[in-house]
């Protein structure tokens, strides 16, 4: 991709613009009828909260609670004053950001991924986890200020790798609320977790706990031959082993809902054009992420990649907001 795109004005404001087709591979018992992209987002979590707007002081940064694994820094002075400048002219080889549950060196392949110059713009797990992280801090921060909708979560990548690995101790843990900052799934309503199809194309989704109910959000229009090979098995492995887990942490008998087997949908109201999805699958997933939970507008404009590059220059902003340094040892 261009670095002429280094010029790029950071829009953080989205609106939902659907495409107004429905796909013809979709099994006909798992669709649903398409609703209004705004309705579907709001049906689910009412009143949203609004993303607090941050004016990126690395002193008042460090104010706020961050990560047990991070410490107050003494070097901010000497810090590259924003994540453009890091990729250019970068301060150090890799960098800490305080999304993330462990200190994880960011390289300057990390943020030129993530800014879209390399890789084709495909975003890998790291990238997927640090906006997870992101999300949680944000979720923890409206908590702390009172707000009493926040009745979900979102899980990282690694939730649906252990998941389907039969990891029991590691997916339990994610489920009980043993690992900060994800909830129990008792104070919580809907689930959310991505998952990554093949070749790192992401797609995102939802389940409601007390229906049992997993719906995936559709970023594009798959092949039969695809979804049969790529996307049908792994939504067949979800619903066999989350629906395991509930019973494993004894989730019907403590809340008194019936055990269910998992009824599956696809949601289609944020499809996108194959062409336009190319390298974008994962910038896509975590746009819906934060338009799901929040309210936010996806501000999706006539030019689908120009509003995926603004979205990735946003990303990149939160995630170096919150640079730190690991503590020793």
């Amino acid at each position: 991709m261009d670095n002429r795109r280094n010029k790029q004005t950071v829009n953080d404001e989205y609106n939902s613009q659907p495409v107004q087709k429905a796909s013809t591979w979709v099994f006909q018992k798992w669709r649903r009828t398409t609703k209004n992209a705004s309705s579907s987002a709001s049906s689910a979590h009412e009143q949203p909260q609004e993303e607090p707007e941050y004016t990126h002081n690395r002193r008042s940064v460090h104010r706020q609670r961050v990560r047990k694994w991070a410490i107050l820094d003494d070097e901010s002075e000497n810090w590259s004053t924003n994540v453009e400048q890091f990729y250019l002219d970068g301060d150090a080889p890799f960098c800490y950001s305080g999304v993330f549950n462990t200190p994880l060196p960011l390289d300057r392949s990390f943020w030129g991924t993530l800014l879209g110059y390399t890789s084709n713009g495909y975003l890998r797990h790291e990238h997927i986890q640090g906006w997870v992280g992101r999300m949680m801090n944000w979720r923890q921060r409206q908590l702390q200020k009172g707000a009493t909708n926040m009745r979900w979560s979102i899980l990282p990548p690694q939730f649906y790798d252990y998941l389907v690995d039969s990891c029991t101790k590691n997916t339990v843990s994610f489920a009980n609320g043993k690992s900060s900052p994800f909830p129990s799934f008792f104070d919580v309503d809907y689930v959310y977790f991505p998952f990554c199809v093949e070749n790192n194309e992401w797609l995102l989704v939802q389940v409601e706990l007390r229906n049992v109910n997993l719906v995936m959000f559709c970023s594009e229009c798959f092949s039969n031959e695809k979804y049969r090979r790529a996307v049908h098995p792994k939504l067949m492995q979800i619903s066999v082993y989350f629906c395991a887990l509930l019973v494993n942490i004894k989730y019907f008998k403590k809340t008194g809902y019936p055990p269910k087997l998992m009824s599956l949908e696809v949601n289609e109201d944020y499809v996108q054009t194959h062409a336009d999805m190319y390298g974008n699958q994962g910038v896509h997933a975590c746009m819906l992420m934060e338009h799901l939970v929040t309210g936010k507008p996806l501000n999706i404009s006539n030019n689908f990649r120009e509003s995926c590059i603004a979205y990735r220059r946003f990303m990149a902003d939160q995630m170096y907001f919150w640079r730190c340094l690991p503590r020793p040892g």
